[in-house]
This record gives C-alpha cells, structure tokens and sequence, in this order.
C-alpha cells in the first residue's frame, strides 16, 4: 500500500446521485402528521491523499447526515447537535479531520498510510408534537486497533424549543433516592442480581452505580444511554436501559408530570 499524493482536492462526491457539492437530500416524510417535516441531507468529503492497496485506490472520508427542517430554529439546534468543538459550519466540520489526516501523513515518514474515517449521523428520536430526541452518532477511525463511536442524546421542548435539562423531570433533591430506583433497573436489564458487585465487570467508580449523562423520554418511560467505554470495555458496546413510567412517578418535578401526562395522551389518542 502506498500514498498518492494528488494535486488537486476532491472536495466531496455522493455516489447516490450527481452532486458537484457532495450534498445528497432525500425526501423524509412527516415525522408525525402534525409536527415538523425534514428532509435528510448528505455531505461527504474526500481527502486528497490517496492510498494504493491491493484492492484498489481508497482516501480518507468524512461524512455527515442530519435533518433539515422548514423550521430554521430547529435546524440551528440540529447544528449545534453536530458542531461539538466550536467549529462554524459544515464545512469546517469535516474539513478539520481531512486536515488532522493531512497533516498526519506529511509530518510523519510513513510507508504504508492508513485511511481514516469519520461519520456522523444527526437523527431524530423520540418525538411528540411537543418533544423531541436528537441523537447525534459519531463513528471515527483515526489509526490504533480499532475506531471509536459514541451517541449523544439531547431533549427539547418544541414549544420553546428549550433544551431540556435531566432536573426537569428529576429534581436535584431527588436525584439520589431516584437512582437507586434506576440501579433495579440496570441490573435488571444487565441480568445481575441484588449483589452483584459492580466493580467487577464495570467501571463504575468504586462500583457504586451512577446514571449517564444521555437520557432521553419514550412512551415507557425515562431512557438511559451508556456509550463504550463509559461503564463497560470497548468489545462490549454501548448500554441502554429504561427505568418505567410506573416507578418514576414519586420522584417527577409538576413539570416532568405534565411531560408524560402528554406523552401518554398522545400516544393513547393517535390511531
């Protein structure tokens, strides 16, 4: 396998379809009859370093699909879903790693490059006419044994469009009683006894369990999200377990009771 160094930039080809831009778009339909259209949208970029290997040419790709709403607002929270490190548009988001990747291969004397990649998916979760789950998935591969991915879930409130912090529906004072609740639950999903020591197969800290930072709402109840690495080696995956409606009920803020009050009418009202 070795580098072609090419001298011009192949600033982004989607196979699906003859776009200059590297932009792809597909017609999604209505997320629900009465709340927001979007249509999924595809930009993929190419490095200009290319590797010769037995199989044929490859490059280095990044690449990114997310929903565009006729809604600006909530395609500037789809943005801020996908520009983690501060970076001021799509663009810059993938040209950063193609970047990284160059410089990689012209600041290191190395015979046989790998190709990287990176691939970011903004999808929507969870939703009602009144909440929303956006869930961005990243997988990158930037040399080393393997890749790396994670998911990163955000709540809002369609209303306000108001991102919804884990103390809207739990609050602070409760949060302690509540996950001990959520701990029944985890090891319910984990298959684990009451005395299973969670040291020995987690990572939680001093194996006292802990909830994740990524929650999300469904129909069943408060959902919970573990990436790799997080609670458990990388072989192993991400976790996600839900703690039911029925057992969170005498911890939930008016505010979260009023949530689920709609989640349950929603759900129970539509055809």
């Amino acid at each position: 396998m070795r580098l072609l160094a090419l001298g011009i930039i192949i600033n982004g080809i989607w196979g699906c379809q003859d776009s200059s831009d590297g932009k792809a778009t597909n017609r999604h339909p209505n997320i629900q009859s009465d709340t927001l259209a979007f249509s999924d949208t595809t930009i993929k970029k190419f490095s200009p370093y290319f590797v010769e290997t037995d199989e044929g040419i490859d490059t280095t790709i990044a690449q990114v699909t997310f929903p565009e709403f006729e809604d600006e607002t909530m395609n500037k929270i789809i943005v801020s879903n996908m520009l983690l490190e501060g970076e001021t548009d799509v663009d810059q988001f993938l040209d950063n790693f193609l970047e990284a990747y160059g410089n990689f291969v012209e600041e290191n004397d190395i015979q046989y490059p790998l190709v990287w990649t990176k691939n970011t998916r903004i999808d929507v979760g969870f939703h009602t006419p009144q909440l929303i789950v956006i869930k961005n998935t990243t997988y990158e591969f930037s040399g080393g044994a393997h890749g790396n991915s994670f998911q990163l879930w955000n709540l809002y409130d369609l209303g306000s469009y108001r991102k919804l912090p884990f103390n809207t529906f739990i609050p602070d004072n409760k949060r302690q009683a509540f996950t001990k609740v959520a701990e029944t639950y985890f090891r319910l999903h984990e298959g684990l006894d009451d005395t299973t020591n969670l040291e020995t197969s987690y990572f939680f800290e001093d194996g006292v369990f802990s909830l994740p930072e990524n929650f999300g709402v469904s129909k069943s109840g408060l959902e919970f999200h573990y990436n790799p690495y997080e609670i458990k080696p990388y072989v192993a995956g991400s976790t996600t377990f839900t703690v039911p409606t029925s057992a969170i009920n005498e911890f939930l803020t008016e505010t979260g009771k009023d949530y689920f009050k709609h989640i349950h009418n929603y759900f129970n009202s539509t055809p």
